[in-house]
């Protein structure tokens, strides 16, 4: 017997559970069930390059390979979490691989330039007072003693690549199906602080939570993942140009004289001040766009409750 009210269909069988969220079947996601998530695909990316350390044990661990095991680890955190919260859900759609409006690219560009003086004056300031022992020069030797192929190897992981995974797995597959249980600035907290736990660093911790706020507030404003790729890969990419030009300068992997004199010297407060408040009139502007510009209102849309 039907006894619901009048112009409801009774749900069909098999159709969406309690669970569910609409006619996709796709299911909310806890915050708990997300840290879950990171530190799964965290241990396996551990166990990864455990296991690869066991039998290469006289080889040290290049970037390209930690890069490959950290792919494996994050492309299968998805494919479990597309499995579980999106079964029925195109991985476009549960990513948010979408159109939005155009200026939200230049948006990200500027921002990723913005950022790059106020994140490093944090994390400066906390390696001064808590060194982690990382030094930048390992960095700069893998650069200076790279043939040109390995390279653009390099360059494309730190730019392209890896930029791209930690978006897809961090602002793509985590972010929809929280947002089907929280608001917005939760969803951003809490994809920002599990972003920077899966980095291994806690000195690092408030440098990447902030990137990752700003990161996922593009995502939110846009309603797309592409502009937050774009920001993550601008930022990096000036790292890496810093990187190449420290190695030419320095193909040894030695400090120069005036490296060692330059060495620990704050970044400038008037150019932290400077940055910090660009980006926060760009973040201003993305909200803004967000909440006028068409395209970005239907992006959104389908990201909502």
């Amino acid at each position: 017997m039907n006894n619901l009210p009048r112009g409801t269909s009774e749900p069909p069988p098999g159709g969406p559970g309690p669970l569910s969220s609409g006619a996709s079947g796709e299911r909310p996601m806890s915050m708990p069930a997300a840290g879950g998530w990171v530190a799964g695909v965290t241990f396996l990316f551990l166990w990864l390059i455990g296991t690869i350390a066991y039998f290469r044990p006289d080889e040290r661990l290049d970037v390209i390979s930690s890069f490959g095991c950290q792919a494996v680890a994050y492309l299968l955190g998805l494919f479990g979490v597309l499995q579980i919260h999106a079964p029925r859900a195109s991985i476009r759609e549960l990513l948010g691989v979408r159109r939005t409006h155009a200026a939200f690219y230049p948006i990200a560009i500027a921002l990723g330039v913005a950022l790059e003086g106020p994140i490093a004056a944090i994390y400066d300031a906390i390696e001064r007072r808590w060194p982690s022992g990382v030094s930048e020069r390992e960095l700069v030797k893998i650069f200076a003693e790279a043939s040109a192929l390995e390279l653009v190897a390099l360059g494309a992981v730190f730019i392209a690549l890896g930029p791209a995974l930690e978006e897809i797995f961090f602002r793509g597959a985590l972010v929809r199906p929280l947002r089907k249980r929280y608001g917005a600035p939760l969803v951003i907290a809490g994809t920002s602080a599990l972003f920077a736990v899966a980095h291994l660093e806690w000195q690092k911790f408030l440098p990447i939570a902030i990137f990752g706020v700003f990161l996922g507030v593009l995502r939110v404003a846009s309603g797309s993942l592409l502009p937050p790729v774009l920001l993550h890969a601008t930022y990096n990419a000036i790292q890496c140009y810093a990187l190449l030009t420290a190695a030419a300068a320095d193909p040894a992997g030695e400090p120069t004289a005036a490296q060692t004199a330059g060495a620990g010297a704050p970044i400038p407060a008037w150019v932290v001040a400077a940055s910090s408040a660009c980006a926060l009139v760009l973040v201003a502007l993305a909200f803004a766009l967000g909440n006028r510009a068409e395209a970005a209102v239907r992006a959104r849309e389908k990201d909502a409750p």
